[in-house]
C-alpha cells in the first residue's frame, strides 16, 4: 500500500521546536494535495514498498550535513544519526557507507560547495562535484538504539557494550575481551556486545552527503541478511543548527526518518542487491511527492513581509556501485502544481546527490523560478518527482527528503520525508 500523508506530517513535525513551522508544513501538505487531487486520482497508484515507518534491511539517510564552522551552509551545523535494531533476540550487524558528495570550487579546492552559486560568491570558479565512500561496521545488540554525531563518530571505548567481560566458569573472576585471554580454553563470556563496531567521523568538514546501512548476517559483510529475522534496522537523523541571536545560542533541530527497503528473503548473488523486480529487496518509489510552500511565500500567520518561507530538497539515487566506485545517476523530472492546478515542469540531473533550495533548481535567479511564490501565483504547491535515464545497468530510482525553512527574526526549520507513490523500476546496489 502507498504510505499515507499522515506519515509525512508526522515525520515533518515530530521533533521541531517551532509551532509555527509545524502548522505551516501541515497546511502546505493539505493545500497542495487538494490542489492536485485530480492528478493523483488519474495517476494509477501502485503500492510503494519503500518505507519510513517500519524496520527494513537497507536503511538510507539522504541528507547528512556537517559544517561546524558554518562556512558552507551559513550556520554551524551537525547531524545526529540514530540506528536501531528491533530484533528481539541476538545481535544484528550493519555494514554502512558514508557517501561524500561535497563539491569543491575549481579555482580553490579548499572551498567546499553545493553548487556553482557558492563558488561564484567567492570568485572561486565553478563547483566541481565529487563522490567517494567510507565504509564501516556497526554491531547492534537486541533492541538496541545507537546514536552519534556525524562530526565525531564513535571509536573504541565509546560504545555502550564492549567490555571488559568475564571468563566462563570456573575463571569468572577474570576479565577478558577474547577467548584467548581465558585459561584452559574456557572462553570469554562476551554475550551480546558491540565489539567489532567502529564509526568514523564524516570524511571532511564541511561535509554534505548520505548514509546507507545494509543488514548482514553470519558475522560477515559479504552475506546480506535474508534470514527469518531480516528487516530489523530502523533509523532517523536530526540536522542541528546553532542559531545565535544576540547573546543567546539556541539549537534548531530538524528531524526526519531514514528510508527503509525491506528484504524479500531471496539469496543475494555475487554481491548484487536487486531492488524491485520481485527479487532481493523492495522497489524504490516510482514517484516522490513533495508538498511545500513556494519559496518567498510570506508567512500567512503573521503576514509580515520580512518572514518568508523556503524549502531545501535533497535527492539521492537508489543505485550505487561501491565495487567500482561508480555513483548512481538519474534525471529528476519535476512536475509542479500550484493551488489552481496550473502545471509547470523542469528537470535536473542527480549525480550522486542533489541538494538545493527549490527556487535554484531551474534558474540562478530565484525570483524567476517556477518554485517562487510570485511566479507560481499561490502560497503552496505540490511537486511530483520521477527519476528517468540513469547509469546503464544500475537504474534510475530516487529517494529524498525536504527541509522547510522559515526566514526572518525567528528563523527555524523542519525536515520531513517525501510521500512515496508506486513501484519504480529495477535498481541495483553492487557491494565491494
Amino acid at each position: 500500500m502507498a504510505e499515507g500523508l499522515s506519515e509525512q506530517e508526522r515525520a515533518g513535525t515530530r521533533s521541531e521546536r517551532s509551532v509555527t513551522m509545524r502548522s505551516v508544513v501541515k497546511a502546505a501538505a493539505r493545500w497542495a494535495v487538494c490542489a492536485a487531487a485530480s492528478v493523483v486520482i488519474f495517476a494509477g497508484i501502485a503500492g510503494a514498498r519503500s518505507t519510513t515507518n517500519r524496520p527494513a534491511s537497507i536503511v538510507v539517510w539522504p541528507k547528512i550535513v556537517v559544517d561546524t564552522s558554518g562556512a558552507l551552509v551559513g550556520t554551524p551545523t551537525d547531524t545526529k544519526i540514530m540506528l536501531s535494531s528491533t530484533n528481539a533476540s541476538g545481535i544484528k550487524q550493519a555494514h554502512c557507507f558514508y557517501i561524500n558528495a561535497t563539491g569543491h570550487c575549481s579555482l580553490n579546492n579548499a572551498l567546499a560547495c553545493r553548487s556553482s552559486f557558492d563558488c561564484s560568491l567567492r570568485d572561486a570558479g565553478e563547483c566541481v562535484p565529487s563522490w567517494s565512500e567510507t565504509d564501516f561496521d556497526v554491531v547492534l545488540t537486541q533492541e538496541q538504539p545507537l546514536a552519534w554525531y556525524a562530526s565525531n563518530g564513535l571509536s573504541r571505548g565509546q560504545f555502550p557494550l564492549e567490555g571488559p567481560f568475564r571468563c566462563n566458569t570456573p575463571f569468572n573472576n577474570l576479565q577478558c575481551f577474547t577467548d584467548a585471554q581465558c585459561p584452559n580454553n574456557v572462553g570469554c563470556n562476551t554475550g551480546q556486545s558491540n565489539l567489532g563496531s567502529a564509526i568514523p567521523p564524516a570524511p571532511e568538514d564541511p561535509f554534505i552527503g548520505a548514509l546507507v546501512c545494509i543488514q548482514f548476517t553470519g558475522g560477515s559483510q559479504s552475506v546480506p541478511d535474508q534470514t527469518a529475522t531480516r528487516n530489523r534496522l530502523y533509523g532517523d537523523a536530526t540536522i542541528v543548527q546553532r542559531l545565535v541571536q544576540g547573546a543567546v545560542t539556541q539549537a534548531d533541530p530538524a528531524r526526519y526518518n531514514a528510508i527503509g527497503l525491506e528484504a524479500s528473503g531471496q539469496a543475494v548473488q555475487g554481491g548484487q542487491l536487486v531492488l524491485g523486480d520481485g527479487e532481493n529487496y523492495a522497489s524504490c518509489p516510482g514517484v516522490l511527492i513533495l508538498s511545500h510552500l513556494f519559496d518567498g511565500a510570506v508567512d500567512p500567520i503573521s503576514n509580515n513581509p520580512a518572514v518568508q518561507y523556503g524549502t531545501e530538497l535533497t535527492l539521492v539515487p537508489c543505485s550505487n556501485d561501491f565495487l567500482t566506485q561508480t555513483p548512481g545517476r538519474a534525471v529528476a523530472q519535476f512536475l509542479v502544481f500550484n493551488e489552481f492546478e496550473q502545471r509547470f515542469s523542469t528537470s535536473r540531473t542527480v549525480d550522486c546527490l542533489f541538494d538545493s533550495v527549490l527556487s535554484r533548481i531551474d534558474t540562478r535567479n530565484p525570483n524567476r523560478s517556477i518554485f517562487n511564490a510570485g511566479v507560481a501565483g499561490s502560497l503552496a504547491g505540490q511537486t511530483r518527482i520521477r527519476g528517468v535515464g540513469g547509469v546503464p545497468r544500475l537504474g534510475s530510482g530516487l529517494l529524498g527528503v525536504a527541509r522547510a525553512v522559515l526566514g526572518g527574526v525567528a528563523a527555524s526549520t523542519a525536515a520531513y520525508d517525501l510521500h512515496q507513490q508506486g513501484n519504480g523500476r529495477r535498481d541495483l546496489i553492487i557491494l565491494p
